[in-house]
């Protein structure tokens, strides 16, 4: 019985210490975006399949941790980036690294394997949330 009561209670642990959650400013983002994204073609193995997206290939980025301390967080294929929209309250997310900056529109992946393009102007972001699973971020010395 102690042996079921430690499994599940592992589980849970594991389950809902998950996510970490940070926020960037709109202009921050497409400041970081204009000046360090470098659009390739990125191969994603799946276990069935080979998928080739677009990619920023950003190896950091400035954001704010839940407290308001500045930080540069390390994305991985598992970050996702999540835009709540002005004109409607909708939240439209997408992979981290698929997200890309153009002519004043942001664009983005759901799916690697399934695509799912988001589109959405600049001028339609009330507010940047990205989440990381295990994150790997350093405090930034400002």
């Amino acid at each position: 019985m102690n042996l079921v009561k430690s499994t599940i209670g592992l589980i849970l642990l594991i389950f809902l210490s998950g996510c970490a959650t940070f926020n960037v400013s709109t202009q921050s983002f497409v400041s970081q975006l204009k000046a360090n994204q470098r659009i390739e073609r990125n191969l994603y193995f799946q276990d069935f399949a080979l998928i080739d997206y677009p990619s920023n290939n950003l190896q950091k980025i400035k954001c704010e941790d839940k407290d308001g301390n500045k930080v540069w967080l390390y994305p991985d294929k598992n970050t996702e980036f999540v835009i709540v929209k002005k004109s409607d309250g909708k939240k439209v997310q997408a992979y981290f690294d698929t997200v890309i900056l153009q002519n004043d529109t942001i664009y983005g992946l759901r799916s690697r394997l399934l695509g799912g393009l988001r589109i959405i102007p600049v001028s339609d972001i009330e507010k940047i949330i990205i989440t990381d699973e295990r994150p790997l971020f350093i405090k930034v010395n400002e």
